[in-house]
């Protein structure tokens, strides 16, 4: 596909202007004499006799290599390709509830209860696929929280990891936060989330999630949080949406609860909408220099005239 095309520097073609001037003011002039003589009334015939006229094709070959010069010096060039500058990436943390509460078969997924984790790990496995261009990471947590997955574009490899995943016991949901947060901080100059899902019906200890939540602020890292309760069933004893909801407030995310897949998969979309990908809208173009294309032939016709004028046509005296 051919790409656009400009001059660099196109006050060079001006020089075509003396050049033009040049070649219309030397054949006003006439071609130099090599010897002079008081009449050239005997000459006539031999002039007549000349059927052609080296020094006119000498210096049409000058007049072509200067023109390339110049146009050379312009500097052609051609649109090899567009590019992104300051891309900035989405990078993000999944933060999943593995605790033995997760164990509850009571998520109604595709029209058929499975236990919550599971739901939770198919669901997640949706979202991963639908942002192929983000760095998503993993980590699980139940009485401890551990790194399942690093940020990475390889998301096959991520799914992997996520199908493999067992259930524990206990709920440290500001242990989760942290090491989460810990393989976000590198990428200061781009988007970093997290997204909790927990069933969050107990806290077995850790740190405090709003305690978290505060520091995750000043790292600039959002939180968005997701509970996970039974349907039909009212909320457990120890709720802790309250806790939930301004650990996401105080780092600008939301907070959301699902009963079901349906209701998982409305929250995952909308998500996906919140976190679209920010992209500079700065663009630097690519462009491939045509110079040589004309300097070389230029070259080449200097040296086709140099060795025409000294040798075949060369002027004596």
């Amino acid at each position: 596909m051919t790409g656009a095309f400009r001059l660099a520097s196109p006050w060079w073609l001006l020089v075509l202007l003396c050049v033009a001037l040049l070649a219309w003011w030397r054949g006003r002039r006439g071609r130099a004499a090599a010897l002079t003589f008081s009449s050239n009334a005997l000459l006539g015939a031999a002039a007549r006799a000349v059927r052609r006229q080296p020094g006119r094709w000498l210096s049409a070959l000058r007049l072509a290599a200067l023109v390339l010069v110049v146009l050379a010096l312009a500097r052609p060039q051609r649109e090899k390709a567009e590019m992104r500058e300051d891309a900035r990436g989405i990078n993000i943390m999944l933060a999943l509830d593995f605790s033995g509460s997760m164990q509850s078969r009571d998520f109604f997924l595709d029209g058929r209860h499975v236990a919550r984790s599971a739901g939770l790990s198919l669901l997640s496995a949706e979202f991963i696929r639908s942002r192929p261009n983000d760095r998503i990471g993993l980590v699980t947590f139940d009485h401890d929280a551990y790194l399942a997955c690093p940020l990475t574009l390889d998301h096959g490899w991520l799914l992997e990891q996520l199908a493999h995943e067992t259930n524990g016991h206990g709920t440290e949901i500001g242990a989760g936060l942290i090491v989460a947060a810990e393989h976000l901080q590198r990428y200061t100059n781009e988007t970093r989330v997290i997204v909790l899902m927990t069933d969050a019906e107990n806290l077995s200890g850790g740190p405090d999630p709003e305690t978290v939540a505060e520091s995750l602020r000043l790292l600039g890292i959002r939180v968005h949080c997701v509970q996970i309760l039974s349907p039909g069933a009212g909320n457990p004893w120890n709720d802790l949406s309250d806790l939930l909801t301004h650990t996401a407030a105080r780092t600008g995310g939301g907070f959301f609860r699902v009963r079901s897949g349906a209701d998982l998969r409305a929250v995952y979309a909308q998500i996906d909408k919140l976190e679209k990908q920010k992209l500079s809208d700065r663009r630097q173009r690519a462009w491939r220099e045509l110079f040589p294309w004309l300097a070389l032939p230029a070259f080449l016709l200097l040296l086709v005239e140099q060795t025409l004028a000294h040798t075949r046509w060369r002027r004596l005296p």
